[in-house]
């Protein structure tokens, strides 16, 4: 959270909720766990099953759930909610699918087909597993002054170092590769033995049961990072892979990083692609310049309160109207 959202956070209250009821929400997340794993724990926190649970529970007593389906129908939306996750990883199917199922609740699951069938992952997870094995070797100076070499930055502090590699830019993601083998860790053994992204197998049979699966490019490159034409090419083809591979006749995508940057004449082309095609942001509670472009909020912060979370993204979104930042321009 920003500062502004930070200090809503403080001055809202569980109780305001009832006021907001009238406000569909698209929350999201990317995993729910009950233990830290290498390649996430240093990019993020996430909730546990018990705290999700929690966050289904009060959505389901203040909120109507719908299914992604209403979306394509164009039903009308009023005090409704549907969840979505990102980034395909393998805790979808083995803890929020069953959660989910258990509780008669749909979702969307946006994917990343490269990394399906772990056969490869995504760099920014890469990174987490280095910084995990530099943690047990408590960080030896020698091997952190190759890896800044390696990656042409310079650092005072260790959380200096790690914030820089974690921000590297997509294009410089090889080198990546490079400290892994300067460190002789086996990425392909790390994928093959944590299986950190779901499966071929894994995705058919949430669709059977009634889960619906979108597009979040084919590598999840921060998009600002490339050209329109690479921008397209990622979006629509991982939206193709997904019709081809698994018969469905529906076109969703969800942005990853951010969608502050992505232009008007991208927008309008993925809507010639399929004008029937759901696009998800995640700006939070905003009106963009077309219904079928939807704004989500994250609710995975394990230290935030669920009721006041949604009732800070809903007073954010008033101080959006009276700054003018409510209606997104591109």
């Amino acid at each position: 959270m920003g500062i502004v959202k930070n200090a809503l956070y403080k001055v809202s209250k569980k109780g305001f909720l009832s006021t907001f009821k009238k406000q569909s929400i698209f929350p999201y997340y990317h995993l729910v766990r009950d233990n830290q794993v290498p390649h996430i724990e240093n990019l993020y926190e996430f909730k546990n099953s018990k705290q999700f649970l929690n966050d289904i529970n009060v959505l389901t007593a203040n909120y109507k759930p719908i299914s992604p389906n209403d979306l394509l129908e164009n039903k009308k939306l009023e005090n409704n909610f549907l969840i979505s996750f990102d980034d395909g990883l393998e805790e979808i199917y083995s803890v929020i699918y069953p959660i989910l199922k258990k509780n008669n609740l749909t979702a969307i699951f946006f994917i990343n087909p490269n990394f399906v069938d772990n056969n490869e992952g995504l760099y920014k997870h890469y990174i987490s597993i280095i910084i995990s094995h530099l943690k047990k070797n408590n960080f030896e100076k020698s091997v952190v002054d190759q890896i800044s070499q390696i990656l042409s930055i310079e650092y005072t502090t260790i959380e200096e170092f790690k914030q820089k590699f974690i921000n590297i830019k997509f294009s410089e993601r090889e080198k990546v590769n490079e400290i892994l083998e300067l460190l002789t860790i086996e990425i392909k053994t790390f994928l093959k033995e944590h299986k950190p992204y779901v499966t071929k197998e894994q995705i058919q049979e949430m669709i059977n049961d009634g889960f619906y699966f979108g597009g979040h490019t084919m590598t999840h490159p921060p998009l600002n990072q490339l050209t329109h034409e690479e921008q397209k090419k990622e979006i629509i083809n991982s939206i193709d892979w997904l019709k081809e591979n698994f018969k469905i006749d529906y076109s969703f995508f969800a942005f990853p990083f951010s969608d502050k940057s992505i232009s008007k004449k991208l927008l309008n082309e993925l809507f010639e692609y399929d004008n029937t095609i759901r696009i998800f942001g995640n700006s939070g509670l905003k009106k963009d310049i077309d219904k079928r472009i939807i704004q989500r909020f994250s609710l995975e912060n394990p230290t935030k309160q669920v009721e006041k979370q949604i009732v800070t993204e809903n007073l954010y979104k008033f101080f959006n109207k009276f700054i003018g930042k409510y209606n997104i321009k591109r």
